[in-house]
């Protein structure tokens, strides 16, 4: 064996302890819009609804697993549109606002209000 291959053999077992190794092959949570592969991702049908501000338009932009297109579309109030699964879920799952604001707790300090508003809806059609 030549000194160079017995080099690059010595490098390829190394492993940097700065990088973890990937522990999990399988996503934990199946139902997660991430779990979804290009065999599960079909297009669906429906109706896109703007609920922050109805009559404009928006611009819906994604891309969720290794292989899938970036998707970036301007999407109209109450239009129908064929979109994949993955990007339907998105805007009904990921697309929201969180207003400013505080509420007290039962000690009297204050707390940051989590709330979610939705910014869009993607009714599906079947």
């Amino acid at each position: 064996m030549s000194a160079v291959t017995k080099a690059s053999a010595q490098k390829s077992d190394y492993i940097d302890p700065l990088i973890y190794p990937r522990i999990h092959k399988k996503p934990v949570n199946l139902d997660s819009i991430e779990s979804i592969t290009p065999e599960t991702d079909v297009m669906v049908t429906g109706t896109f609804i703007n609920i922050e501000c109805p009559g404009t338009t928006a611009m819906i932009c994604c891309k969720y697993y290794q292989g899938q297109q970036y998707f970036s579309q301007l999407m109209f109030d109450n239009e129908t549109y064929t979109i994949p699964l993955s990007v339907a879920r998105h805007i009904n799952e990921r697309c929201f606002s969180s207003p400013h604001g505080y509420l007290l707790n039962a000690k009297g300090e204050h707390v940051k209000c989590i709330k979610k508003v939705a910014r869009y809806k993607f009714m599906i059609e079947r």
